[in-house]
């Protein structure tokens, strides 16, 4: 197919332009999340009775949608005793214009047994598993 033309009334020739084509632009569209420097994350329990220790540390959550964030935690048998996570504020709400949210996750240990483990510092007690669901 050729284009157009047309004569215009000043005796110059005119081209219009022809459709040709028409090519569609696709793309995947997922959801993303990201939980920022988690390498550098680890919380410290600190002794606040007697067999009662706490601790929490600060997550900054990135992400393209609404969630909810959970949390377990898994004692490594190093210490024996009552281990439980829980997260501030757990729903996390979109926000385009920052979209970074701060959330504190935090492990308590009760009836915990320190004269079964050795003396250490920073010894390891537990892993906390942080999920991401969306928000319904």
């Amino acid at each position: 197919m050729q284009a157009k033309i047309i004569r215009s009334g000043f005796g110059s020739l005119l081209y219009l332009p022809e459709k040709k084509c028409v090519i569609p632009v696709v793309m995947d569209i997922g959801m993303y999340v990201e939980i920022l420097d988690v390498q550098h994350l680890s919380i410290k329990l600190e002794q606040v009775a007697f067999d009662t220790y706490e601790g929490c540390t600060e997550i900054r959550i990135k992400s393209n949608f609404d969630l909810e964030l959970s949390c377990k935690v898994k004692p490594t048998g190093m210490v024996p005793g009552e281990y439980s996570c829980s997260i501030d504020n757990p729903k996390v709400p979109l926000d385009l214009s920052e979209n970074v949210a701060v959330r504190n996750v935090c492990v308590k240990a009760e009836k915990v047994k320190i004269l079964y483990a050795a003396p250490g510092l920073d010894v390891h007690v537990a892993d906390v598993t942080i999920t991401v669901v969306p928000e319904s």
